[in-house]
């Protein structure tokens, strides 16, 4: 058996707890007083760039008056919305409704699942051997069902976007998170 020395004293290792906590650190002011006293040569701060715009966003006077508008949304963001619900069926439904948070974007987010609903039957209906005569009821129930989603989403959009400015704020916020 080989014979294990003793430890070796390691000086650099930090001091105790009580030894450490008894000695008084400069603070930064201090620290920065001296580096200035011995004249060292820090080099100057850099100055902030000014912000680079990477998107151009239009707004109208009318909406940047009024903060309370932006719980509205705009059409642009109830078109951008469909088109997302629409192409990514109900996963891009249920992203929307949780992380949109403005009334045309949810509301257009419900158009477009309803549609893509009709779209889903359409395809699933012509390439499977489920459809079948008996059971094509079922079929053209489930298309109207997803048409009147989006007929009443899209309808229902507009009607709130007309009155919107008779509301008070806490019909607005009901509007948002209610249907």
């Amino acid at each position: 058996m080989h014979d294990i020395p003793p430890p070796i004293a390691d000086f650099s290792a930090p001091p105790p707890y009580d030894v450490a906590a008894n000695s008084k650190l400069p603070t930064y002011e201090e620290v920065q007083r001296e580096k200035q006293m011995e004249g060292d040569d820090t080099p100057p701060p850099i100055p902030p760039r000014p912000p680079i715009a990477a998107f151009v966003t239009v707004e109208t006077t009318e909406a940047a008056a009024d903060p309370e508008n932006s719980l509205l949304g705009t059409d642009i963001m109830f078109l951008t919305s469909f088109f997302v619900a629409f192409l990514f069926n109900w996963i891009g439904f249920l992203l929307l409704m949780c992380f949109c948070h403005t009334v045309a974007s949810r509301y257009g987010a419900l158009a477009g699942f309803g549609l893509s609903l009709a779209k889903w039957t359409l395809i699933v209906k012509h390439s499977t051997e489920l459809a079948s005569h008996e059971n094509s009821w079922l079929w053209w129930l489930i298309m109207a069902f997803g048409i009147l989603i989006c007929v009443r989403a899209v309808i229902q959009y507009l009607n709130i976007k007309r009155g919107w400015r008779l509301l008070s704020g806490t019909a607005q916020e009901r509007l948002l998170f209610f249907y």
